[in-house]
């Protein structure tokens, strides 16, 4: 998962304040906490990065990155799923690496020397802020989808960002509600991007690059989309073997991790699939459940099914309707922002339960209609 909070500024930063909002996220990042501020180009700089360790578990990997070859600061929430291949085109580019196989120094090294291309070149997801000190600018980048959350807010004087809302709501200190997002709140039950609830607060949007340039005195910004889904629609005809081809890589490359991985499981078409496809490579599977005691709602009839039948290694947790309180408003108060769907609590349950023993866990989302 990770988190990260961080201000660049002309002004001085109060870094007590930047730590205070990073405590909303360190529940992210809860193997190493690394602090860096420093002066640069007369900008002050403050970052925090909360590290969860899932490939390279080395110090070497913890971020702050910064690379002394280029002079670039990265800090990045996420996983590059072909770091291996793209770390081996930049060694044949002339590149070193100081880590074993950490994904963040790829994308570190990978956008100093390509610059902005080489996010072309990055299957994954991820939220990223990347800060080159020779252009003087720092970049925010959102992964195709957006996966990962990343906020930030601008001014005459001040960029502010991170991967929560609520950080920087407490950095920031000052701030209203914005009625007009309050009522696309009500109505479609989202605050859909760029905008938050907040006046002057936005999200990053998915794949998008923020350019943020720090020359003559105040920043200056430009936005650009280096992806669109539209361009990929057409009259395609389906071809099976080479949809599940596709299916078995998607699964591969995320259950690739130096910790263990577990899986969600509702008894549904994608979850069942994403088992099936983890039990027919032989490994063990580690999957999670919520159950109902109220049949209206209660799936566990097709669970048992996948679980008596693949064999699993699994857990279910009861959801009853005396659900206590204060798992009602735990599942809320992790929210940056509300949005309608009630399978919030749930899956803040479930999720809570996995990490008690793994730190990844594989869901699906959009498959059943696909299969």
């Amino acid at each position: 998962m990770c988190g990260f909070t961080g201000a660049i500024s002309y002004h001085n930063i109060d870094n007590s304040k930047i730590s205070e909002g990073n405590n909303f996220i360190e529940c992210r990042g809860p193997d190493s906490k690394l602090t860096l501020n420093r002066k640069v180009n007369d900008l002050n700089i403050s970052l925090i990065f909360n590290r969860l360790s899932i490939l390279d578990l080395s110090e070497k990997a913890n971020q702050p990155m910064y690379s002394k070859k280029f002079n670039t600061t990265l800090m990045f929430n996420g996983e590059i799923f072909n770091h291996n291949e793209l770390r081996e085109e930049l060694i044949r580019k002339g590149l070193e690496f100081t880590t074993s196989h950490s994904d963040s120094e790829t994308v570190l090294l990978g956008l100093s020397y390509f610059g902005m291309s080489f996010i072309d070149k990055m299957k994954g997801q991820f939220s990223i802020f990347f800060y080159d000190e020779n252009k003087n600018t720092a970049y925010l980048i959102r992964d195709r989808l957006g996966q990962k959350p990343l906020y930030y807010s601008l001014d005459e004087s001040t960029l502010t960002f991170g991967s929560s809302l609520l950080s920087l709501l407490k950095i920031k200190k000052t701030y209203s509600l914005s009625s007009t997002q309050v009522y696309n709140y009500l109505n479609y039950g989202i605050v859909s991007s760029p905008n938050t609830l907040f006046k002057d607060f936005y999200k990053v949007c998915p794949a998008e690059i923020i350019q943020i340039s720090f020359k003559g005195g105040k920043p200056h910004s430009t936005k650009s989309i280096y992806w669109k889904p539209e361009e990929y629609l057409g009259d395609k005809s389906f071809d099976k073997d080479q949809f599940f081809d596709i299916l078995t890589e998607s699964i591969d490359i995320r259950a690739s991790a130096d910790v263990k991985v577990a899986n969600f499981l509702s008894g549904g078409i994608d979850s069942t699939a994403i088992t099936k496809n983890l039990y027919d490579k032989g490994t063990g599977v580690n999957s999670f459940s919520v159950y109902f005691d109220n049949a209206k709602y209660d799936e566990s009839k097709y669970i048992n099914e996948v679980t008596n039948k693949y064999n699993l290694n699994h857990k279910s947790i009861l959801i009853s309707a005396d659900i206590k309180d204060s798992d009602i408003f735990q599942a809320l108060e992790s929210l940056d922002e509300p949005y309608s769907d009630p399978s919030v609590l749930p899956s803040f349950v479930l999720s809570r339960e996995i990490s008690k023993h793994y730190k990844v866990a594989i869901s699906g989302d959009g498959g059943d209609e696909l299969l």
